[in-house]
């Protein structure tokens, strides 16, 4: 079930990572970094205005799952975060606004 909480970020794919900039409906997780659980988060991108690998810009997504147990609460303002595909880092980025109504 797709969760309606969406938030906003600043986000920086990387080159040695990705061939491109990922485009809206890319779902990848995101890990908090301060997170001690490294716990995987599902989220969907579903606008992005990121313009060239390597290149800080922004990008709407919302949580997939909408269960208990899924730590989205450590998806706050101001915490950065890093984005996974598999095993890999592909970008990094920080929560810029959350929730947006």
């Amino acid at each position: 079930m797709k969760s309606q909480q969406t938030f906003m970020v600043e986000v920086t794919f990387y080159s040695r990572a990705r061939k491109t900039v990922p485009e809206a409906g890319y779902r990848p997780h995101f890990v908090m970094e301060l997170d001690e659980e490294k716990e995987y988060l599902g989220v969907e991108i579903y606008d992005i205005e990121v313009d060239a690998l390597d290149s800080a810009g922004y990008a709407m997504c919302t949580f997939l799952y909408e269960q208990e147990g899924i730590g989205y609460s450590k998806i706050q303002p101001n915490k950065s975060f890093m984005v996974m595909e598999g095993a890999n880092v592909v970008g990094r980025g920080i929560v810029i606004n959350f929730p947006i109504d």
